[in-house]
């Protein structure tokens, strides 16, 4: 689906100033906006949770680092019990 909007003149501007924050174009950023006001309640709580714990801040690859130790803590968990 493509969609045209409108914005104000007054409004662009801000826009723009907070795409270029996030490193995004004012398209980029508005599809963002929008995809993240579609997403379903439970996304949007642990977004906010993510937020609230700083979270939302890591890179991918520390976000792949706490993946790896969580795989590793539970497979070593899983070898004390036996499993």
């Amino acid at each position: 689906m493509n969609l045209t909007i409108s914005i104000p003149d007054a409004e662009v501007h801000a826009l723009e100033v907070k795409a270029r924050a996030q490193g995004l174009s004012a398209e980029q950023y508005a599809l963002q906006v929008l995809e993240r006001d579609l997403a379903p309640d439970w996304l949007r709580k642990s977004w906010t949770s993510a937020e609230s714990a700083g979270l939302d801040q890591l890179s991918m690859d520390e976000i792949e680092a706490e993946i790896a130790a969580s795989r590793r803590d539970r497979r070593s968990a899983g070898s004390l019990h036996g499993e």
